[in-house]
């Protein structure tokens, strides 16, 4: 059986929808993810309104890559044991688990998720000059509160520390940043999920 291999940057969900594969809803779910992603780069440091309704987009839509997984998954007999391991990884993992309760609080409240860029604007004058200082751009997540519990943006994920990843990604915003790592993780996991219930046309998925 030839192995699918295809970018999910370079595919629309019509032309997914030509292969038999199992996992079809999430892989809708991971391209309408991936969509929103790039809305966020073509946004850039233009308009706060339109950068933060795509990164609710993209909450929403990686959130329910999820969902589709365990609507499709539910009755196979190989499923209970690849469950219990990833909702494992997503109540444990800071960031996974931040990603959920950030796309539960834009869906059923009025709060912010994320702040624009506070430049922190500075002028200290010299002799015969004005030295001009900001900080450097970024749109931080904010703490989201659902039920009662607070939960902040993610230190770590899978072990590591944020800052590990945002080094191999300089000038990147904090949503963009998480978005990537939130992504990357639930790629794999599709493909693993495919591979493992679903003897699969699956061989792998590009997602950068």
């Amino acid at each position: 059986m030839n192995k699918i291999n295809f970018d999910l940057y370079n595919i629309t969900i019509d032309e997914l929808k030509k292969y038999d594969l199992g996992l079809i809803s999430a892989l809708a779910e991971l391209i309408n993810a991936t969509n929103a992603y790039k809305k966020m780069i073509s946004v850039g440091v233009s308009s706060f309104h339109q950068y933060d309704m795509a990164w609710r987009e993209f909450l929403q839509s990686i959130d329910r890559v999820w969902n589709k997984i365990v609507a499709r998954c539910k009755n196979e007999k190989k499923w209970p044991k690849l469950k219990s391991k990833y909702e494992k990884i997503r109540k444990e993992d800071p960031l996974l688990k931040y990603i959920s309760q950030a796309r539960n609080v834009s869906e059923h409240t009025i709060s912010d998720v994320i702040k624009d860029w506070d430049p922190n604007l500075k002028a200290t004058p010299g002799l015969g000059s004005i030295h001009l200082s900001w900080s450097h751009y970024d749109r931080p997540l904010l703490p989201v509160t659902n039920r009662g519990t607070t939960f902040n943006p993610p230190k770590k994920h899978l072990s590591k520390p944020i800052e590990y990843y945002r080094d191999k990604r300089p000038g990147a915003e904090e949503p963009r940043v998480v978005a990537e790592l939130a992504m990357i993780f639930y790629v794999e996991m599709v493909v693993v999920i495919s591979n493992e219930l679903f003897p699969t046309k699956l061989a792998s998925i590009k997602n950068q």
